[in-house]
């Protein structure tokens, strides 16, 4: 049985085919760009071309993210909070404690052995807390995404930023600038801060060993040094976790097909 879970992101749309529940085929994302639902499908067409599927041997498809209900062509629909526990935990079972740092919000979730949502914390609405505050900054410091992480762990000195809206934060950075603080420290306390307000939500769940990043920072050494620093603990990074939410959503998706399909082998067996 193959599975797609897709992952309606507000800045990226991301995608997973899975197979019979554990193995998975494909992976792939897309740019959103106000248009969920086309990207959608476009992200849907290309891993069934990444796997040299057809668009019918997909069974059943799930979706995720802030525009979950917008899909039409969905089977079900899960939340974000349920699809990445699921998804940290199939990429590490020992995961008890996931941190999710998302383009508009982050989230701290507890979870139990099986991946479901025992509680969660998210951060108030402002960019300053979740990572497009990182994006802006990658733009008025005018530094290329690709290359922050690494230029912030050249630091020496780390300048902490200490505002907590995302508009006096920019004042404060350009205020470091004009100061002359290096740019590695400016950077890397950009992530440090976001670290701070991100230990801020663990610490509500309760930081419980194993942790698990997931989301589009899994790909910044930067941001786990940050969050390993900040948290006092090591923190589970897999490249595969940039789709947490994606294969989460395939999974559950799997689980909802065999189920409805359990009555009809049972009736099957029975009428043999």
């Amino acid at each position: 049985m193959i599975t797609c879970g897709l992952d309606l992101g507000s800045g990226i749309t991301k995608g997973v085919l899975l197979e019979d529940g554990h193995r998975v085929l494909a992976m792939t994302n897309a740019p959103t760009r106000g248009a969920p639902t086309e990207t959608g499908r476009r992200v849907l067409e290309s891993l069934v071309e990444e796997a040299n599927l057809l668009p019918g041997d997909v069974q059943y498809l799930c979706t995720t993210g802030f525009a979950r209900y917008a899909y039409p062509e969905r089977d079900l629909q899960v939340s974000d909070l349920t699809a990445s526990a699921r998804g940290a935990v199939f990429l590490f079972p020992g995961t008890r404690h996931i941190v999710d740092i998302g383009s508009q919000s982050s989230r701290a979730i507890s979870t139990s052995d099986t991946g479901r949502v025992l509680r969660f914390k998210m951060n108030e609405k402002c960019a300053a807390g979740a990572g497009r505050f990182i994006d802006r900054c990658s733009k008025y410091l005018q530094v290329p995404q690709p290359e922050l992480s690494a230029k912030a762990l050249q630091a020496e000195r780390p300048k902490m930023v200490s505002s907590v809206c995302a508009v006096l934060a920019e004042t404060e950075i350009i205020n470091n600038v004009a100061e002359g603080v290096p740019l590695p420290d400016i950077l890397m306390g950009v992530f440090l801060s976001l670290a701070n307000r991100t230990h801020a939500l663990m610490r509500y769940v309760g930081v419980v060993p194993e942790v698990t990043l997931v989301g589009g920072l899994v790909h910044s050494g930067a941001m786990v040094r940050a969050l390993e620093e900040t948290a006092k603990t090591h923190i589970n990074v897999d490249p595969r976790a940039h789709y947490a939410a994606a294969l989460g959503s395939a999974i559950l998706g799997h689980a909802r097909r065999q189920r409805l399909a359990a009555p009809t082998t049972t009736a099957a067996s029975a009428a043999g």
